[in-house]
């Protein structure tokens, strides 16, 4: 694996944008992670900065959490032919983390730093010439205590294979 990164840092690397979701769970609550990133494409491996958020509210609305991180991420190309693609992500962040808890009736504010570090494997289908379908599942670890930010996550949905329109562009406007 460590040859294949090398390597294929030496291809011309091209620009990669993405909206990415996941669907995830913080204190056993269901919640959505909403990011967009961007970067470097080498084929084999891709680098990415991004930014992500999310914000939620207990069930009895006593507790809230709102968290927003800035996150370097790798990607690892697995396995890649026209149709199927499984990749491989490792994503850092740091960021804050905005917590309102309610302890024994008393209402507690506070603001943390927040060191996410998530590992997670996702594949895709091709179906059309421009869109496929994508499902994925991941786990990510607060490194800072009491942040209430460990969890599990999954994905899943349509992927939009942008650079094929691109390819047909140049075509459209000839005519």
């Amino acid at each position: 694996m460590k040859d294949s990164i090398l390597l294929s840092l030496k291809n011309k690397p091209e620009f990669s944008g993405s909206l990415d979701g996941r669907q995830s769970y913080v204190l056993a609550q269901p919640v959505n992670i909403f990011g967009i990133r961007a970067g470097m494409d080498f084929k084999k491996t891709a680098l990415y900065g991004g930014i992500y958020a999310t914000a939620f509210t207990d069930a009895l609305a006593r507790n809230s959490y709102k968290y927003f991180y800035l996150s370097a991420t790798g990607e690892y190309r697995w396995y890649h032919t026209y149709r199927w693609q499984v990749n491989q992500t490792v994503q850092l962040g740091i960021g804050s983390a905005d917590i309102k808890r309610t302890v024994d009736g008393e209402e507690q504010y506070y603001s943390k730093m927040i060191v996410p570090v998530e590992t997670g494997v996702y594949a895709s289908y091709r179906v059309w010439k421009f869109i496929g379908v994508a499902a994925g599942v991941g786990i990510r670890i607060s490194a800072t205590p009491g942040t209430y930010f460990s969890g599990s996550y999954y994905s899943g949905g349509l992927t939009f294979y942008a650079d094929e329109l691109m390819k047909i562009l140049p075509r459209l406007s000839e005519q």
